[in-house]
């Protein structure tokens, strides 16, 4: 029955989905970092730029436009991008709370509106194994969706993929939010510090795997 299979679907759908959405990577510390100072909002902001970059690629993967994605020199291009990106957030990070005592009444206007929203579009469109990701797993449920659906199904089928992304990392920077109240400014600056870190490494994997296929984290 339809209903049968289209149940079968929406399982597979949230159970790929915390494959992706639920796994540590810069997108996620890199929302913990904005996280700690704007609260839910900014993890919203987040969200969806990273969405703005996923539906895009989700279409194209279901009307087969993706083809160009598998050439090894795109996925180069990206990986070299994406952490170049990562490396200079996380540097700049380290030179705010270095310059800046109290880090957060001093992040400029611009950077608390807008900086959520673009880093959620550059660490997506930039992440070649997010791209991947789409290509070779989360296309099987796009697959599913067309034979079950039709093409009108896709939209559908996305929104029960996509508020996973919305209420992780809207939880999440909440969560950062909270911990930054109840942590000294000694451990907060640590604490940010910690996630920069760990963004410019993120961002040597990045291009070393993109460059030599050297992985410098177990991912």
């Amino acid at each position: 029955m339809i209903t049968e299979e289209l149940l079968h679907l929406l399982i597979t759908v949230q159970l790929l989905s915390a494959t992706g959405a639920l796994a540590p990577g810069p997108l996620f510390m890199t929302n913990l970092i904005y996280g700690s100072y704007g609260g839910w909002k900014t993890g919203f902001k987040m969200a969806l730029g990273h969405m703005l970059v996923e539906f895009p690629l989700y279409l194209a993967i279901g009307l087969g436009l993706i083809s160009l994605m598998y050439m090894a020199d795109v996925k180069i291009y990206l990986g070299i991008t994406g952490g170049i990106v990562m490396i200079a957030f996380g540097i700049l990070q380290f030179t705010r709370l270095r310059k800046r005592k109290n880090y957060v009444s001093n992040t400029n206007i611009a950077f608390k509106k807008h900086g959520p929203l673009l880093m959620g579009v550059l660490l997506s469109a930039f992440n070649p194994f997010f791209i991947l990701w789409w290509i070779f797993i989360g296309s099987t449920f796009i697959y599913g969706t067309i034979s079950i659906l039709s093409y009108y199904g896709l939209p559908l089928i996305y929104m029960s993929h996509v508020w996973m992304d919305f209420v992780w990392l809207t939880f999440t920077a909440h969560m950062a939010f909270l911990g930054r109240n109840l942590l000294k400014e000694k451990f907060y600056n640590f604490f940010i510090a910690a996630l920069s870190l760990l963004l410019v490494v993120f961002g040597i994997h990045f291009i070393s795997k993109s460059l030599w296929s050297v992985s410098i984290l177990p991912l």
